[in-house]
């Protein structure tokens, strides 16, 4: 008797970014969960032989047929098993394997960072940048202290993603021309015109309305519930007297992430720190609420950025300088300060040589 076709399955391994790191938000796994889902959506679309066009929703039998269904997790670092499609009269066998197959080949480029490879597993570029942007909400930012790995059902992994994943899909998704073009403006939201493809907000600093017209491809992210203040990447126009009235082009909207920076590693160039215990920091806004900064005059930390990503890298360099100046001087090249902040550096980290 031929045994029953397997519908396709993979997992999710969710691991911490150091040995020592345990334990995730559960936020963490249902936004991996949430954009996986998204991708597998919009490559059904594609399977169906169909094309998205200048609206983005995706029918409810096409949702319904490539669902994915959790197993029961698996001990060890949380890994997560799903099959794809359900048991209903939706469902086909055949579809659901072609989705797999151009999901698989997808993940696997986006890890391996191979741009050309993407365009041969999927072709259809609206698809495709969407799906791109489903991979940005599945992957870890650059502060995040896990890292996601994809395993198929004989338990081999196809892909993992970390926190270089996010900067190669974005140069990706936007020209160097684009990017170099673009500021980031944070504002509150105030409203969203799918019709006009607009949204608008209120930017701080004049507490004029600013409107934002987003590329289609990043029409998926406000869906989203979205929070009052968010971030907006585009190219901005100003008016007569220099202040932003307008934002064209735009290709990235996210809530500003104010969360506590959980510093364990300062890495910079060669030099490779490890904190004795982690740094906790907890960004805020200047006046303008333009920019992020962290203080810690204890360590003589004072940094401003205008991304959480800046900030951190900011503060990565900041650090280094400190402690090439201080922590690494003789005492008798310090006055009083600049040893007492040499040995504040020395109590929290420790230099660690030839780190990968």
């Amino acid at each position: 008797m031929t045994a029953a076709p397997k519908q396709p399955a993979f997992s999710f391994h969710i691991e911490g970014s150091e040995p020592n790191i345990q334990a995730v938000p559960a936020t963490v796994l249902v936004q991996i969960l949430e954009n996986a889902q998204r991708a597998f959506e919009l490559i059904g679309v594609h399977v169906e032989g169909r094309g998205i066009k200048e609206r983005a929703r995706v029918s409810s039998a096409t949702s319904h047929r490539f669902q994915m269904v959790c197993q029961v997790p698996v001990s060890g670092s949380y890994a997560l098993p799903v099959t794809i499609g359900g048991t209903d009269e939706l469902f086909s066998m055949d579809l659901a394997n072609k989705a797999f197959d151009i999901f698989r080949k997808l993940m696997e480029q986006v890890s391996a960072h191979c741009i050309d490879g993407l365009v041969a597993a999927l072709p259809d570029d609206r698809i495709r940048r969407r799906v791109l942007e489903s991979v940005k909400g599945m992957s870890p930012r650059a502060d995040a202290q896990w890292k996601l790995s994809l395993y198929d059902d004989q338990n081999v992994s196809f892909a993992t993603f970390d926190v270089k994943t996010i900067p190669f899909v974005e140069n990706t998704l936007v020209s160097v021309e684009q990017r170099e073009a673009a500021r980031i403006v944070t504002g509150e939201l105030k409203s969203i015109d799918f019709t006009e493809r607009k949204i608008t907000i209120i930017y701080p600093p004049t507490s004029k309305e600013l409107v934002c017209i987003y590329e289609e491809s990043v029409e998926d992210l406000l869906y989203e519930k979205r929070r009052d203040l968010i971030q907006v990447t585009g190219r901005v126009l100003l008016d007569e007297q220099g202040t932003p009235k307008q934002i064209i082009d735009v290709t990235d909207i996210r809530d500003l992430d104010l969360s506590t920076l959980v510093i364990d590693a300062i890495r910079h160039g060669t030099l490779f720190l490890k904190a004795t215990s982690a740094l906790s920091l907890e960004p805020t806004l200047d006046e303008s609420k333009q920019l992020l900064c962290i203080e810690k005059n204890a360590l003589g930390i004072d940094v401003y950025a205008t991304t959480r990503e800046a900030l951190l890298a900011e503060l990565q360099e900041q650090l280094a300088m400190l402690w090439q100046e201080y922590a690494q001087a003789s005492d008798e090249e310090l006055d009083a300060p600049a040893r007492q902040l040499k040995q504040a550096l020395l109590k929290r980290f420790s230099e660690v040589a030839h780190a990968a």
